[in-house]
Formats: structure tokens, sequence, C-alpha cells
């Protein structure tokens, strides 16, 4: 049964004593002095708040100062004790050890110093909903502001009174409550951090406002969720397309041009230095002299081959149609546009790795409505958010386009010096029949998200379309999960699709 702070004293005591119960050797003012901030942005995120050491924990753990699980737990309850030695065990070492740590450390780090509270309020929640904490106690923001507000050696002492004071005993038993809810979620959580966390911190500068951190933090969980499903490698199928030099202003991005062997022909700025043994200070004629008359001299050859790499250029379209995607199917956490996004973040990345010694080329094209407006202009922005290291590398553009037509127009035209592939993520199917008029050489693929289950139709002629959705079950009803293993099964074939 929890226990409810009934009061405006419950709830301060339980506020200064959880300022007591940070894993560190010295609980200090400074200490608190820093956290102040962090609890703040907290109470921005959330009503609720976890037991406020928690926060701390977590916020020193990121930027790097060790916490100490073994210093000894201030004299309070034996319940109390007990419970903050299992948070050590189950909470803080399960964050210590966790793989993505040292990612989400290097985001927050790059952070700009007035935004890192935020990135940590922000981590905190990211942390509680992972592992189904709901065992947060409702605080009044200007209680909570009022407490935090008083000088930090003032708030420690009522916080050690406060673990010791026999009165304080709804505080107390809340906070054992916090303490035990945690450990118990972190031990059934699966993980406690991932690609989401550190994604949204690198990009948190850039978010405009909580609906869209929101947003992107669930494509990448989909990204995540669909690329456990596929196998760590595909063997890509055998093209015809020959290999093509690589772009002059691309060639200092590869080891070509070093020296690769050692030769007795060469000019003196490439000579080995070893060969320098061979000279004396004498004036008469020494060995090197010798050494170099008779051609004997080593030196280092360089590598002038041209880099030669086959290009592929795969080009993503999403038409004004997909508003029709912004809906939720059963079984299916994210909305069906957000799963698509997150599909396309997950072939980026899975592409990237499988045809690293490849050219590769990325383009993320949204078309404009009839009426030149542009509907997905939100989905716009999130994709070049989720396309922001391959944008900065130059693998990959987001950009807009009047028609289809104009898209697969530039698309013949690339495939004169590499391999294309159009994919088109469509919820209305009034724009398919376009694919039907373009040149031989285009791979062609439709992601059909008019249903609930999608489905991929790969053109591989102008004659034959490959439908890759199952029928329904006779009496109509999905069954349960249905959904998202189609989307698993799209995920995988698109894949093998553009390999």
């Amino acid at each position: 049964m929890n226990t409810e702070l009934t009061s405006p004293q419950d709830t301060e005591r339980w506020l200064c004593a959880g300022l007591c119960l940070p894993r560190q050797e010295h609980v200090t003012p400074e200490a608190v002095t820093a956290a102040v901030p962090w609890l703040l942005a907290l109470l921005a995120e959330s009503p609720a708040l976890p037991p406020l050491a928690f926060v701390m924990d977590l916020g020193r753990l990121v930027a790097g100062v060790p916490l100490a699980p073994s210093a000894p737990v201030p004299d309070t309850l034996p319940r109390l004790r007990a419970a903050v030695r299992a948070y050590d065990d189950h909470v803080l070492g399960r964050l210590a050890a966790e793989s993505h740590l040292e990612a989400v450390s290097a985001a927050l780090a790059r952070l700009p110093a007035a935004l890192r509270p935020r990135g940590i309020a922000f981590l905190v929640a990211r942390v509680l909903t992972r592992m189904g904490f709901t065992a947060g106690s409702p605080v009044s923001p200007a209680l909570a502001r009022r407490v935090l507000e008083r000088p930090p050696a003032e708030l420690l002492q009522a916080g050690y009174t406060a673990l010791r004071d026999s009165g304080a005993s709804a505080a107390l038993e809340r906070l054992t409550e916090g303490y035990e809810a945690l450990a118990s979620a972190a031990r059934r959580a699966q993980a406690l951090l991932g690609d989401a966390e550190s994604f949204t911190l690198e990009n948190l500068e850039h978010l405009q406002g909580k609906a869209q951190r929101m947003a992107l933090e669930q494509a990448v969980e989909a990204a995540e969720a669909l690329s456990r499903t596929l196998p760590p490698k595909l063997r890509a199928r055998p093209v015809s397309l020959a290999p093509l030099p690589t772009a002059l202003e691309d060639d200092a991005a590869f080891p070509q041009g070093g020296f690769s062997s050692v030769s007795n022909v060469g000019s003196l700025e490439n000579l080995v230095t070893s060969e320098l043994v061979y000279m004396e200070d004498e004036p008469n004629l020494d060995l090197f002299d010798v050494r170099y008359v008779e051609g004997e001299l080593l030196y280092y050859t360089r590598d002038e081959s041209i880099t030669v790499r086959r290009r592929r250029v795969i080009t993503f379209v999403l038409p004004p149609g997909l508003v029709d995607a912004r809906v939720k199917d059963a079984g299916v956490r994210w909305q069906r546009v957000v799963v698509a996004l997150g599909l396309l973040l997950c072939l980026v990345r899975r592409l990237s790795l499988w045809l690293g010694s490849e050219e590769l080329h990325f383009r993320a094209v949204f078309l404009h409505a009839d009426d030149g407006t542009s509907p997905l202009e939100a989905e716009r922005g999130l994709c070049e958010l989720l396309l922001r290291e391959w944008r900065a590398r130059g693998t990959a553009e987001v950009v807009t386009a009047a028609t289809l037509e104009d898209v697969l127009a530039d698309a013949e035209a690339r495939t004169k010096r590499a391999r294309v592939d159009v994919v088109l993520l469509d919820a209305s199917r009034q724009v398919e029949k376009m694919f039907h008029s373009t040149g031989p050489r285009v791979g062609l693929h439709v992601l059909d998200l008019g249903a609930p289950s999608p489905c991929v139709r790969a053109l591989r002629d102008r004659r034959e379309v490959l439908d890759s959705r199952k029928p329904e079950p006779s009496d109509g009803a999905p069954r349960a999960g249905e959904h998202w293993e189609a989307w698993m099964g799209v995920t995988l074939e698109l894949a093998q699709g553009l390999l």
C-alpha cells in the first residue's frame, strides 16, 4: 500500500531526506547546489518525482564522477537502509554496466552548459520510463521550488534530522517505497539506456518543443526495435554496374596515396631515414655516397592508384498522402508514420554498415501537395534530425520536390553513373501508378502503408508486381501482434531488395 504525503511538512521532509542519500562518500553543500538545477528541470518534465538521490546519482554518473555504492547509509529506518542497498545493486549497478552509458555521457558533455540540466532531466525521465517506474511522489512545483531555494547546508541539516525523526514516519515510508519500487522495476527492465537517449541528447539543442522530442524518441525506438529483427549480415546480390572513379572532392576521405612499399628508385624527400646511418663526418667518400651512386639507397614509394567504388543512390519518396498514416494501430506502440520514419533510419544505418565498401548516397524526398503546400513539414523536420549524422558527412540529404515525375526523372539521370533504387512510402496508392513510366534501370519498391499491416511491392519489371501482404484470416480478426510482425517482415524484405 502506497503511503501518501498528506501535508506540506511531510513533503518537505521527503525532499530534504532524499537529498541526503546520494551514493557518494560525503554529501557536500556543493553537490546539492550542482543538483538543484537538475531537480528543477525534472519538475518541468513531470510533477511526480522519484527519490531525489536517484537524480543526483544519475547526473553524477553520466558526468563521469565515480559513485560510492559501498558508502554507509545514514542512520535511519532498517527498511529504508535495506531498500537503499537493493537500489545500489539493481539500479546503480545496472546503470554503470550499460553499454550505452559512454555514448550518453559524450552526448551530454557536448551540450551547452545551459542545456545540461534539461538533458539530465530528460535522461532521468527516460530511464524511469524504460523501467516502468510508476511510484513517483506527486509534489507541488511551488513547494518544491521554495524548498530547493533554501541554502544547501540548511537542506542537508533538515534532511539528516528527518532521517532520524520518528515523527517523519510518513516521509520515510514514502521514501522507502520509492527505493523499493526503483529496485523492483530495474530488475524487470530489459535495458535502462539505449539509442533513443543518446540520439535525442545529441539533437536536444535543435529540437523545437516537447512534441518533436517525443516524436524523435519514438522514431529512434522504432528503428532500434526493427533493427533487432534483422540479421547481423545480409549478402548483397550481384550487379552488372562496374566500379566508377570516386568523385575528386571525396578523394581525401579514403586511404589512398600513402606509402605502400620500398624501392631503390625515388626522390630524396622519400628517403628511408635509416639510410642516413651510412653518412660519416669525414670529408672522404663515405658508404652513403657509394650507395647513392650505385643506386642502392632505399626510398618509400607511394600508391597513386585511383580509388574506385560502386556508386549507390537510394531515394525514399514521401508523398503528401502519407498524412493518412498518422494513426496508431492495435499491437504497435507507435503511429504508423513514426514507424515508417524509424524504418527509414534503420535501413540507412544497416545499409551503411553492409555496403560500407560502396559510395552510398541516401535521399529523403518530400513531395508537395497539389496546391503547393507541404502537409508533411513536421515529418520533414523530424527526418532531418534523424539523418543529421549522415547529412553532416555528405552522404544523405533531405529535400522537397514538386511531383513524383521530377523525382523519377532525376533517378533516371543518375543511373548513368550509379545504381539507383527508389522506395515509395505511400498510404493512398494514388501516385504508385506513375512508377510504371520509369526506365528499367531504376529499382522500384513500394511500401504500402494504407492498411494496419504494411506490405512491400517490388516492381521487378513493368508487368509483375510482387505483394508481400499475407491474406487476412477468414474471420477478419487480426492476431495479437500481427501488425508488428508485418512491419518486421517488410523491413527484412526491403533490406534484401536494396542490397
